[in-house]
């Protein structure tokens, strides 16, 4: 039996669960590991049960009852000391397969019979097979707020353009070698002219971290800034966005997947390139997105 270990945000417990899913559905016995979440800070932490419901054995979900009650205690403690001693408690790293290089398919994961698979698996070859399965599993929990319902039914109702300005994070100067910054508006406003050509009457609904940013560089009737869901709320910002027809996402796995669990048939995609700096994250890109290289157009502006 496999498991996959759960850890990151939301878009990245999406890909390791597609995997689980993928390799179990093809005959690989594998489950999920979600014991990291005891031991370090996940963005919002686990975030399956909360956006999906995704079905999960009764012993997983007790464990992710007893992380909201648990975790919180330890919530500050960051000793090595007792790092050490949580994972010696909690991680089984007896065999433990990573994954080679990111956003690249790796055939060889699928050799793996009794091994804890660690990576963010961040390619669609992995559960290309399984597509409508994935897309089964992954049926949103819908809000209930009167603001959420209404915006979703505008969206649904409008050409809307999900428009995803990722920052927050990626500001931080630990994250500065690999993280690319979207700090020119280049790529979105070539993004923009992409979608005024193809779609007639776009209205492009804004969500981002860093939505004083987006405001500022981002004028017009057409636009339409989402902000209100924090927190634990933050993936009904997913919700939303997949509900619309078109997409011009960040280099960012949450606004990867609402593209891709979008419905809209003849959807356009538009997404960044690099994905990672100084990284070949070929396989992020499905051959029927647009990849706009943000660099190339920066220097042609320039």
């Amino acid at each position: 039996m496999n498991k996959v270990a759960i850890y990151g945000g939301l878009g990245n417990q999406m890909f390791q669960y597609a995997l689980a899913i993928a390799m179990d559905a093809s005959g690989i016995p594998t489950k999920i590991s979600i014991n990291d979440y005891f031991i370090n800070r996940h963005y919002q932490g686990f975030e399956l049960l909360r956006a999906f419901n995704v079905p999960m054995p009764i012993q997983d979900k007790l464990k992710v009852f007893a992380m909201k009650q648990v975790r919180p205690l330890f919530v500050d403690i960051n000793t090595t000391y007792f790092k050490s001693f949580m994972s010696n408690l909690l991680l089984d790293t007896s065999k433990v397969y990573k994954e080679k290089q990111e956003c690249i398919y790796d055939a060889e994961v699928f050799q793996q019979t009794s091994s804890i698979l660690v990576g963010n698996w961040q390619s669609i070859k992995y559960f290309d097979s399984q597509s409508d399965l994935i897309r089964e599993v992954f049926n949103f929990n819908k809000p209930k707020d009167l603001i959420n319902i209404k915006i979703a039914n505008d969206i649904l109702n409008t050409n809307a353009v999900a428009v995803h300005v990722r920052r927050g994070d990626f500001m931080n100067p630990l994250n500065a070698k690999s993280k690319m910054v979207i700090d020119s508006c280049d790529y979105y406003f070539k993004s923009f002219e992409i979608i005024r050509e193809h779609v007639s009457k776009p209205i492009f609904y804004i969500f981002s971290d860093d939505i004083f940013w987006a405001k500022e560089h981002f004028k017009g009737p057409d636009f339409v800034f989402v902000s209100h869901n924090k927190g634990v709320n933050s993936y009904l910002d997913m919700y939303l966005m997949s509900l619309s027809k078109h997409f011009i996402i960040a280099n960012s796995s949450f606004s990867w997947w609402a593209a891709w669990l979008a419905e809209f048939k003849e959807k356009k995609i538009i997404m960044p390139k690099p994905w990672i700096n100084n990284v070949n994250c070929s396989d992020i890109y499905p051959k029927d997105w647009i990849a706009l290289d943000v660099n190339q157009l920066a220097a042609q502006i320039a």
